[in-house]
């Protein structure tokens, strides 16, 4: 059974990133951009469990885990929101370029492996060197698929920027006086999503909003967190007709989850199918981080570099890659598991959200993957059910 969901932030949300914060340890806590997948996972199963008044035993937490969750991404006008493509390179001047594998006659590639051509621009696109101007952050869908199909577009108010961070400052009571203690002072930081800023007229995608030294107005558009899942048996009818607030993140921080009203928004654009049927040069750009067994390469391709992502029958060959650096991710377990004890999970490390891996036909029709549209492409059960590596596709 498959359910849209719409959730909807009351409060900043706590979404920290791996650095040690607590007594003793350090005082600032420190945000991500974004909340990973695992975050909406982990609060979505706990809200499921509670809501149909489970008791968390070993067996319900099995029934929890097989729950397959996606997201999350912004919805704004009935739209969807996907991260900005690392091929999308801005020239200081606006233009946007699109960067594509090339040949080594230029340079060659450092990647520990053979076979794989650099990612950048030509001499036409690039004449003379120069530092990029960062892309919006959050594109929206019609316009993702333009780009993905291989049209140029244009940044309006439509693309939307990073969350702001609120930062509160707090101090630790005395239980004794009733009063602060000296000097006991931390910080906490979290995530506004319940507006993101519009990209304004001019501006070069950031959040500096000034003009001859005085701070201009920033508009914001109102979002909501979209969520796809999958379930069955009694979660899957817990799911099916859910309306309740409950904390996302941490810090029991509120949020109001319900089912969605629309279902579109997850499906693939027919535009890109149709792109998709008539190409044997894909890409993939990964719409949430991704977590592979050897780091940047996805485990299913082989030591020649071909293979197929997880539930398509389409064999590629990578020939490029352009990735940001890799970050981690942890987590701590609250179930008592076979071969999961309660405590803090391992360290993994993730292909940032936005990366594009380049490919080339080998054998069938890349049409199929618009099926695979949006889907995990983890290497790992777990982490797809947890919603890391789901996948765009276009042409290049």
């Amino acid at each position: 059974m498959t359910t849209m969901l719409d959730i909807i932030c009351r409060d900043p949300i706590v979404a920290r990133d791996g650095r040690p914060f607590g007594a003793g340890q350090g005082n600032r806590m420190r945000s991500l951009d974004w909340p990973l997948p695992s975050v909406l996972a982990g609060s979505l199963r706990t809200t499921l469990g509670k809501t149909a008044n489970r008791d968390f035993s070993e067996e319900a937490a099995q029934d929890l885990l097989q729950v397959e969750v996606a997201g999350p991404l912004p919805r704004a006008n009935s739209q969807l929101y996907l991260p900005a493509p690392e091929d999308c390179v801005v020239h200081p001047e606006g233009r946007r370029l699109r960067a594509a594998p090339q040949s080594q006659a230029r340079g060659g590639c450092d990647w520990p492996v053979t076979g794989l051509m650099p990612v950048g621009l030509t001499q036409t696109q690039a004449p003379e060197d120069f530092k990029p101007a960062q892309a919006p952050a959050w594109w929206p869908l019609d316009r993702y698929t333009a780009w993905l199909a291989g049209e140029d577009i244009a940044f309006d108010e439509h693309f939307l920027g990073t969350p702001e961070k609120e930062e509160r400052t707090h101090v630790k009571i005395d239980p004794a006086v009733g009063a602060s203690e000296e000097s006991q002072l931390f910080t906490t930081a979290a995530l506004a999503l319940s507006h993101l800023p519009r990209l304004r007229a001019g501006d070069k995608a950031t959040h500096s909003q000034t003009a001859n030294g005085v701070r201009q107005q920033q508009t914001f558009a109102p979002i909501m967190l979209s969520a796809r899942v999958r379930a069955n048996g009694w979660c899957g009818e817990t799911v099916a007709k859910l309306d309740v607030l409950h904390p996302f993140g941490g810090e029991r921080r509120l949020a109001h989850w319900k089912v969605a009203a629309e279902v579109a928004a997850w499906q693939c654009p027919p535009k890109l199918r149709a792109a998709l049927g008539q190409t044997q040069r894909v890409r993939m750009v990964l719409a949430t981080p991704a977590i592979f067994s050897d780091g940047w390469k996805p485990g299913w391709l082989d030591d020649a570099l071909v293979g197929s992502p997880p539930g398509a029958d389409v064999a590629m060959k990578l020939v490029g890659v352009s990735i940001q650096r890799w970050k981690a991710v942890s987590g701590w377990s609250l179930a008592e598991l076979p071969g999961q004890p309660r405590g803090p999970k391992p360290v993994k490390r993730m292909v940032p959200a936005g990366g594009v891996y380049f490919f080339e036909v080998v054998e069938a029709n890349a049409s199929d993957l618009a099926d695979r549209w949006l889907e995990p492409t983890s290497d790992d059960e777990q982490d797809r059910r947890d919603g890391f590596g789901l996948a765009a596709w276009g042409v290049w």
